[in-house]
């Protein structure tokens, strides 16, 4: 996770890999993200299909992140995590998303 971690602070892109299936019976586009899952949309064309999963991912990290933010708002202790780390830090983190499909 560090490494994840340090790739986000640092400013680099995430990169998430859609999956995209016709319904044989309506014949619009069902878009998953692989990473995600449950994070789904669908649009009649494959450009509205993009154009819907972005917004849905956007919405599943949002969701994940006031997720992750509740979980720790309720600990009443810091976490302790064993490390031979010899400095420690916190992060501020102000969600601010670009979405380019």
């Amino acid at each position: 996770m560090g490494a994840l971690l340090d790739t986000i602070i640092t400013g680099h892109d995430l990169t998430f890999n859609l999956q995209f299936e016709r319904d044989e019976d309506s014949g619009w586009f069902i878009a998953h993200v692989v990473e995600l899952p449950g994070c789904v949309s669908q649009g009649a064309t494959l450009e509205e299909a993009k154009k819907n999963i972005a917004s849905a991912l956007e919405s599943c990290i949002e969701v994940l992140l006031e997720d992750a933010i509740r979980k720790q708002g309720s600990r009443e202790e810091p976490v302790s995590v064993k490390s031979t780390a010899t400095e420690t830090a916190q992060v501020l983190v102000r969600p601010r998303f670009e979405v380019r499909v």
